[in-house]
């Protein structure tokens, strides 16, 4: 699968593209001097703000009496849509520096925003599944400052075990786990497992072909480390209101 990737300087630029297209169309025209063949799925790439932060969605091409356009499944939408909002309400300038596992930041920065997390979301359920004690000190750290409870787990294998016999709302997996992968999981979970859980990639493949193997496994998002502490909690909360709207 190749890749198309949008530039948007301003992250404004990039929510008023996303709004304008409406929740009802799900589609986007190419960028100037991209061309594809009917029927293509490609990887839509949206490099946004100066610091080109980025997030990316499998998409169909299609060709009409507009112009070839790529359409998006309506889980990825309001994933992108969801980003475009975030980027837009967070000024690049005043975000700290990536999270690393040298550099543990514990503290959830002020600018996210006040309202959050969203009415009903105290007390959500999080499961972490990661190998790295660094990374769930810190992610655990995060979330529970903002009155979420927090469990967490070594391996894939744990995990499972822990997802058959406990409710969460929301698991945050990694991909390099010490047998069982995260990817493996995801597909467990979504495939043979009856439970509907919404499943965070926080990982450290970067590449396009990673972020499409993980949302075919049934991710519905991903984050690639090192992490800023305002996007993973922003992504975090994204996913709690849906699935508080979805149950409401």
């Amino acid at each position: 699968m190749r890749s198309i990737c949008y530039r948007f300087p301003d992250p404004r630029q990039f929510e008023q593209m996303i709004g304008s297209a409406g929740d009802s169309e799900l589609e986007l025209g190419l960028p100037s001097g991209e061309s594809v063949e009917d029927g293509e799925w490609v990887l839509a790439i949206f490099d946004v703000g100066p610091e080109r932060r980025a997030t990316s969605a499998a998409a169909r091409a299609s060709i009409g009496p507009e112009g070839p356009l790529l359409a998006f499944e309506p889980r990825d939408w309001r994933r992108l849509s969801d980003f475009a909002a975030i980027e837009a309400f967070h000024r690049p300038s005043s975000r700290p520096p990536p999270l690393r596992a040298s550099q543990p930041e514990i503290e959830l920065p002020p600018s996210l925003p006040r309202s959050w997390p969203p009415k009903g979301g105290e007390g959500a359920q999080i499961l972490v599944v990661d190998d790295d004690p660094d990374i769930r000190d810190v992610v655990s750290a995060m979330l529970e400052a903002v009155g979420l409870v927090v469990t967490t787990r070594t391996s894939a294998e744990e995990a499972l075990e822990t997802v058959q016999r406990e409710r969460f709302d929301l698991l945050v997996l990694d991909w390099n786990l010490p047998k069982m992968t995260g990817i493996e999981l995801c597909r467990l979970i979504r495939r043979e497992l009856n439970v509907s859980l919404p499943v965070l990639f926080l990982t450290a493949n970067a590449s396009s072909q990673d972020m499409v193997e993980a949302f075919a496994s049934g991710a519905d998002d991903y984050v690639v480390k090192p992490f800023r502490a305002p996007e993973l909690g922003a992504r975090i909360f994204s996913l709690l209101r849906r699935t508080i709207a979805r149950g409401a």
